[in-house]
């Protein structure tokens, strides 16, 4: 049975990331450490320096002559994950989340020797204080005020972990305390003038505030951005326009007009890989482009010459993984006077150390592409149709607005052919010469197609109407769903010309994948042949019970999520709720527990068990044996020695019998793991049958995950490779891993068999 990915819209993709527009000239590494923020200063005779943050410190490197950079001084500091660092004058100021205080650098002193941990800080006028030992993040603006987000102490003091305000100007090595803003966390943020742009994290919203008044700041206006997890803002050079970033997997760069300041408005919003889960960090306004980090996508760049129209024109891959990982790109800086990028890296080599990659640009502004699309017949707007330029290394793809206007363009000057579409219209493609810098307008008159009655229904395999099934047949411009009637049949009154894919389905049959070209003189005929299958892709009737409080299990296209840090413990980037289904099936569906994305906490079960329980089928008229099905257990956190667990039982009405148990001991977690039963060495097969999945948080505090997929019942064996295996016994049997894993005596689960004559003789554990 073949993978059938329903899609109303196909976003463009790149594949195998390398770099474009941008090239690296120099690097520099530390070998035993992990990197984390970058800024960068230059000094009175104009030699550029990177300031890089690392886990064990700070780093001061020359980059007089970029492709041999050379490191100046290196100051040990407390280790921490987290190291950000601003500059005022000839000074360098160093956050972070370890208790070290704020690290003050002189950098006329290139021996690295003069610098100060300041803790505490007083007001210039009425003597009050403030202490922190410890903040996620440092800006300063250009009068000289530094803003410190999400402090903390270790002092007993209870710090803003929105902003506290130091005056570093009047005096660089013992700033004096302002006053503090502390209505919502800050992750990170900028100020200009007497504006603060604040990205509140866990609101999810752009926080805009007056801090004109630094005793008394006042909220002007919020905005929650694409992904509901604001990591930082940048404000456009004219003020008129914020950018953010959500530091979530395939999230979102997104632009604001902040013109209005008591009417936001989100202009656009732009991925710089979709469908490849990086997860955007920083980003930073440089004139007319937007430079930002990506954990595994490196750096990029994007014009923001038109906010409401963001267009990719450059990146560097600069790590060899993919995914949503906290892994590559920390952050960028582009304000060198040589115009230069300099960016850092947590762990962009093989020996996973910090390093600083130096860019130069090859980029300039985008070719832009705007018009109009029409209907050729009424000359009325077309509204959603899409807009896609081919034969780009970069593509902004694009839909027409509610009066038929679209905006779209690329990276380079070229020749390109554009193709319009819209469901119900012939498909056109036009060819336009875009020019950097330039503005080219190119309408489209697009030609309605013709509608027809299209009639179908789906049969046994001995030609009688199966009542009551599912139908679905789509394509990217249609889909139509519908249920047979009482002979079978079915009807579409609005049906267009071309390429579908056509499901059908019924709980007591096998579901039917297929793809066929329909036109009006098509006769559509779907076979279902007798059994048991369900990959969820229809709703069969599964039932759901439970008394956990959240992370029920919900039929969805499941939505993943990523464990990093989990009371305390490391756990990398680990897939947590699965990102797909089970291949090789119809659709993209999945039964998971809990399927609200986000973090990995977010929508897990808690409280209680969630239980799984199939629709009643027949294991004796159908002469079925073999039960199989695909599952997925994650747990993270705890105290190491959890007894939650994902348990299968099956039951004939009568009596109910365990067939597995996942632990946090079982091999492999965390994927999508094969199971097969002979039914008959278990139970009495009867009329009544039911199978059971369930998965509970028994208060250990635990992250629990589970997931059900591709649930099938056959009188067959499904056929998998076989390979010999001598056990520590010494006594040589053929043994198959349904996983197709390679195995060794040493392992031990319930999912092996013995075979002889392609049949599954003994079902055995091998000790």
């Amino acid at each position: 049975m073949k993978k059938i990915i329903i899609v109303l819209f196909m976003p463009f993709i790149m594949y195998g990331q390398t770099n474009f527009n941008l090239g690296l000239i120099g690097s520099y590494e530390w070998p035993t450490t992990e990197g984390s923020d970058i800024w960068g200063w230059v000094d009175g005779n104009g030699n550029e320096y990177a300031l890089v943050g690392l886990n064990d410190g700070f780093s001061c490197v020359n980059l007089s002559n970029p492709s041999n950079p050379l490191e100046e001084f290196y100051i040990s500091d407390i280790n921490s994950t987290w190291r950000d660092i601003k500059t005022w004058g000839n000074y360098a100021y160093v956050t972070t989340e370890a208790d070290a205080g704020l690290l003050i650098v002189d950098l006329t002193d290139m021996t690295g020797g003069t610098y100060w941990h300041v803790s505490s800080f007083v007001h210039p006028t009425n003597g009050s204080s403030v202490e922190f030992t410890a903040a996620h993040n440092i800006y300063i603006d250009e009068d000289g005020i530094a803003y410190i987000f999400g402090a903390s102490s270790n002092l007993g003091i209870s710090p803003a972990d929105g902003a506290i305000f130091l005056d570093v100007a009047a005096n660089a090595t013992a700033p004096a305390y302002l006053g503090e803003w502390d209505e919502q966390y800050i992750h990170d943020g900028m100020a200009r003038g007497d504006t603060m742009y604040a990205g509140c994290i866990y609101t999810g919203e752009l926080y805009v505030v007056d801090v004109s008044n630094k005793s008394n700041p006042t909220v002007l206006g919020t905005h929650s951005t694409p992904n509901n997890f604001t990591h930082n803002a940048w404000v456009s050079d004219n003020g008129n326009f914020v950018f953010t970033t959500d530091e979530q997997s395939d999230a979102y760069l997104a632009a604001y007009d902040i013109q209005n300041i008591n009417n936001i408005q989100e202009v656009d919003r732009i991925q710089s890989n979709p469908g490849e889960l990086s997860i955007p960090h920083n980003t930073h306004v440089d004139g007319n482009f937007l430079i930002t980090s990506y954990y595994r996508d490196g750096t990029t760049v994007h014009d923001i010459t038109y906010p409401n129209n963001m267009i990719q024109v450059a990146y560097y891959d600069s790590y060899s993984g993919a995914g949503n990982g906290f892994d590559g790109c920390w952050g960028t800086y582009p304000f060198l006077p040589s115009g230069l990028i300099i960016s850092s890296e947590i762990n962009s080599s093989a020996n996973q150390s910090a390093k600083l990659m130096i860019y130069e640009r090859g980029f300039v502004q985008a070719c832009y592409l705007e018009g109009n699309v029409t209907d050729a017949l009424t000359g009325n707007a077309l509204t959603g149709a899409s807009v896609e330029i081919l034969n780009t290394t970069l593509a902004n793809s694009s839909s027409s607005n509610l009066l038929g206007d679209y905006i779209s363009g690329t990276a380079n000057s070229a020749t390109y052919d554009v193709v319009f579409s819209k469901p119900g219209y012939l498909t056109d493609t036009l060819s336009a010469n875009l020019t950097n810098g330039v503005i080219t307008i190119l309408d489209a008159f697009l030609q309605p197609l013709v509608s027809f009655v299209a009639n179908g229904m789906v049969i046994d395999v001995a030609g009688n109407g199966i009542a009551n099934a599912d139908v679905v047949i789509y394509n990217n411009d249609f889909t139509f769903t519908m249920t047979t009637d009482a002979n079978g049949n079915f009807s579409i009154n609005s049906m267009y010309e071309g390429g579908y894919e056509v499901i059908a389905g019924k709980w007591g049959y096998i579901t039917s994948c297929d793809n066929e070209y329909i036109d009006a003189s098509s006769s559509i005929t779907i076979t279902l042949e007798e059994g048991y299958y369900d990959d969820f892709i229809f709703d069969f009737g599964w039932t759901v019970n439970g008394n956990a409080s959240t992370g029920l299990w919900e039929r969805g296209e499941p939505e993943g999520t990523i464990l990093a840090v989990w009371q305390g413990t490391s756990y990398g980037a680990l897939e947590f709720n699965p990102e797909l289904d089970v291949s090789l099936d119809c659709g993209d569906f999945a039964f998971v527990t809990g399927n609200g994305g986000g973090s990995a906490g977010n929508d897990d079960v808690d409280d209680g068990n969630t239980v799984l329980t199939s629709p009643v089928f027949d294991a004796i008229n159908n002469s079925a044996n073999y039960l199989e099905y695909y599952k997925w257990f994650a747990i993270g956190g705890g105290n190491g020695n959890s007894s939650d667990e994902l348990t299968v039982s099956i039951s004939n009405g009568i009596t109910t019998v365990l067939l597995e148990t996942i632990t946090l001991n079982s091999s492999p977690l965390n994927s999508w793991t094969y199971s097969v039963f002979d039914m008959s060495q278990y139970i009495t097969p009867t009329t009544t049958m039911q199978l059971i999945i369930e998965t509970a948080d028994l208060g250990s505090g635990d992250l629990i995950e589970a997931a059900f997929d591709k649930f099938a019942i056959t009188n067959t064996i499904p056929t998998i490779n076989e390979q010999e295996l001598t056990t520590d016994k010494g006594k040589l049997i053929k043994v198959v891993d349904v996983l197709g894993r390679s195995l060794n005596s040493t392992e031990k689960t319930p999912l092996f068999y013995i075979y002889e004559n392609g049949v599954v003789e003994k079902r055995i554990v091998i000790q």
